[in-house]
């Protein structure tokens, strides 16, 4: 009788849940005049081949007085500033007819990949408002995808998936080629057997089809679940054929920084391993000795697996502190002063140390991806012009109009928004938004200000790194207790 009473009670709410939503749709319809295509619209999430248009946007991105956009705008900012305050039909129309637009065919055949990683969404929005930079700078690949969660779900999932497809369609009808990489190496995300991503990397194997990308990764860092270094070899080797099955462009394994794990991954049958790069620090000796480590390393994996055309490297970076989201780097740093060395590089540090790298590394193998994420950045600082001296040798990509659209203001803001529900916005793994435990400024799980100062009442990130740096081993126990 229990088990009845449950079904019945269980019966009951979802019939009052279901009369609640239909009164809502009613009254909305009575009060606002909506009709069921824009009920059906408003419901719908701009970014995937699914969703059915109400209003078409022949030419999405050229508004004017003759081509005007949502709301009857005339211009991009209008059409920003209307859709803004409002998400209606016609603006999710709006977004994804500009989605629709993207030409995935624009793509140059490029020779060497000189490329970037954007680990978390903010990153991949920043280069986004960058791509005129990039492209200077003679970047020509991309390496992101979506997030994987496990936490807050029955079972994994992947996040913000009609975004990521929005951003991987704008990076190819920009002309770069997309090195896609589903993350599940977001902290406290990684704590889960690999057949259990099975769906999610087929899922996506499928995606990357359509969406037409150049390289396909069976995740990042994937030696870092549950499994051994054996038993991820076993599972690469099983899942190979089925990716193949729906995915016909360059599958690549992304291990761990560890290395190739050259003697224990199988990588028959792959077509690239795109393998993290150490952290560079300014000592010579350690430099010297992983450059020479690593191409032997490389040199074995082309000699032992025929089928691997492309070995490349990715996570190339030096710390520079600031924001960052892995408090290991703090505790490295302790150990390493103690030996008389640093983790941290300066700005002229990390100009020599990158023009070494590209000097002696990059033309041996057959591309990079330098780090963009926070702390780690090249950008802005004077290792970006040596990365453009070293990668424009190979040619840069054209830059067109619209390239320079995106760094309008509230525009990406306005498609994320758009593309994202409410339980998306907070799970996405966002350094301009998160802090934790795991992550803050300068490693603290807070922003230091004046009111709300860090150790030894720091009340910036710049003085608080500052301070770290004079005595991290005092800053790093305030850490411990405070955050």
């Amino acid at each position: 009788m229990d088990g009845i009473k449950k079904i019945l009670i269980i019966t009951m709410i979802n019939l009052l849940l279901i009369s609640q939503l239909n009164g809502c749709i009613e009254t909305q319809k009575k009060n606002d005049g909506v009709n069921e295509d824009e009920i059906n619209c408003i419901l719908q999430k701009p970014g995937s081949d699914d969703y059915e248009l109400t209003y078409d946007f022949s030419d999405p991105l050229n508004i004017s007085e003759n081509n005007p956009g949502p709301g009857g705008a005339t211009s991009l900012k209008s059409c920003i500033d209307y859709c803004s305050k409002n998400i209606t039909c016609e603006c999710r129309d709006w977004i994804q007819s500009i989605y629709n637009s993207f030409n995935t065919s624009r793509r140059k055949n490029i020779g060497k990949i000189n490329g970037i990683w954007l680990p978390t969404i903010d990153t991949v929005r920043d280069a986004v408002k960058r791509i005129p930079t990039l492209k200077k700078i003679g970047i020509n690949t991309v390496s992101f995808g979506p997030d994987v969660e496990t936490v807050h779900s029955d079972k994994p999932r992947t996040i913000g998936d009609n975004l990521f497809r929005f951003y991987i369609k704008l990076f190819e009808d920009a002309g770069f080629n997309v090195h896609l990489v589903p993350n599940s190496m977001h902290w406290g995300n990684n704590n889960v057997s690999l057949y259990d991503l099975n769906e999610i990397l087929l899922g996506w194997a499928v995606e990357a089809e359509k969406l037409n990308s150049e390289f396909y990764v069976t995740f990042n860092e994937v030696d870092g679940m549950q499994e051994n270094i054996s038993e991820t070899s076993i599972w690469l080797q099983k899942m190979l054929p089925e990716i193949k099955e729906r995915y016909s462009g360059i599958v690549c394994v992304q291990p761990t920084q560890t290395g190739f794990h050259s003697m224990l991954i199988n990588y028959s049958g792959f077509d690239c391993v795109s393998a993290f790069y150490p952290l560079m620090v300014p000592d010579e000796e350690r430099v010297n000795k992983e450059l020479k480590e690593y191409k032997e390393k490389a040199a074995n994996v082309r000699v032992k697996y025929p089928s691997v055309e492309y070995i490349m490297f990715n996570d190339v970076a030096t710390f520079s502190g600031g924001n960052w989201a892995e408090t290991y780097l703090i505790e490295s740093q302790i150990e390493a002063e103690k030996k008389g060395r640093s983790e941290y590089s300066t700005e002229e540090q990390q100009a020599q140390l990158f023009e070494k790298y590209l000097d002696e590394m990059h033309p041996f193998i057959n591309g990079t991806f330098f780090n963009n994420c926070k702390g780690f950045t090249f950008i802005g600082r004077d290792a970006e012009q040596i990365v453009e001296e070293k990668y424009s040798q190979y040619g840069t990509l054209p830059i067109y109009e619209k390239d320079y659209l995106w760094n309008t203001t509230g525009f990406l803001e306005l498609i994320e928004n758009a593309t994202l529900d409410e339980e998306e916005k907070n799970l996405i793994f966002d350094l301009d938004k998160y802090s934790g435990e795991n992550a803050g400024w300068a490693g603290l799980c807070f922003e230091p200000t004046t009111e709300n100062p860090g150790p030894f009442n720091c009340t910036s990130v710049e003085s608080c790194m500052d301070l770290f740096r004079e005595n991290p081993e005092d800053y790093w126990n305030w850490v411990l207790e405070n955050c």
